[in-house]
C-alpha cells in the first residue's frame, strides 16, 4: 500500500487572472500562452498536458510557502477552466512519467530530509522509499531539466501545504 498521493494546486487563486488583459498580466510578471500540439506545458492544477490550443498562464508561484530556509518559488503553467486534481494513492500522472524528476523530501517543519533525481517511470517506487521514513511529511517534485515545480506528494492523512 502506498503512503502518498499526488495533487495539483488549488485552482481558485488563479481563476481571476484569466480575465485580466495581457498588459495587466505583463505588469504582474505573468504571460498568457497557448498549448501546442506536442505538450511541454503541463498544468500544475490538473496534472495533465493541456489540449492543443488551451489557454495557459505562465507565472511565478510560491510552491514552498512555509517558514523555512527552503522557502521557494518558481515558474509554473496553469490552464483556464480546470479544477484541482487529487490523484488516487500511488498514481503518477503521464507527464511526470515522461520526464527526469527531482524529488525533494521535507519534514513537517519544511526542512529537507532527502533529495534525489530519477527517471519518471521510477517516481512511484522512489516516493514509496522516501515515505518509508516516518519523518517525511511531503515530497515536492520538480522537472529536473528546467527545475520547475511539478506537483507535491503528501503523506496520506496529512496535508502540510
Amino acid at each position: 500500500m502506498h503512503a502518498w498521493y499526488l495533487s495539483g494546486l488549488d485552482h481558485r487563486p488563479f481563476q481571476h487572472l484569466f480575465e485580466r488583459s495581457d498588459a495587466t498580466l505583463a505588469a504582474l510578471g505573468i504571460q498568457r500562452r497557448w498549448a501546442g500540439a506536442n505538450g511541454g506545458h503541463p498544468c500544475r492544477i490538473s496534472l495533465s498536458d493541456p489540449a492543443s490550443g488551451s489557454e495557459l498562464l505562465l507565472l511565478s508561484h510560491v510552491h514552498l510557502p512555509l517558514h523555512s530556509p527552503y522557502h521557494a518559488s518558481g515558474p509554473i503553467f496553469v490552464q483556464r477552466g480546470v479544477s484541482r486534481c487529487v490523484l488516487p494513492a500511488g498514481k503518477v500522472p503521464p507527464y511526470v512519467q515522461r520526464r527526469l524528476i527531482s524529488l525533494r523530501a521535507y519534514d513537517a517543519s519544511a526542512l529537507m530530509r532527502s533529495a534525489q533525481v530519477c527517471a519518471g517511470p521510477e517516481v512511484g517506487a522512489q516516493l514509496d522509499s522516501l515515505f518509508a521514513d516516518p519523518a517525511v511529511a511531503f515530497v515536492q517534485l520538480h522537472n529536473a531539466a528546467h527545475g520547475c515545480f511539478s506537483c507535491q506528494a503528501d503523506r496520506i492523512g496529512i496535508s502540510v501545504t
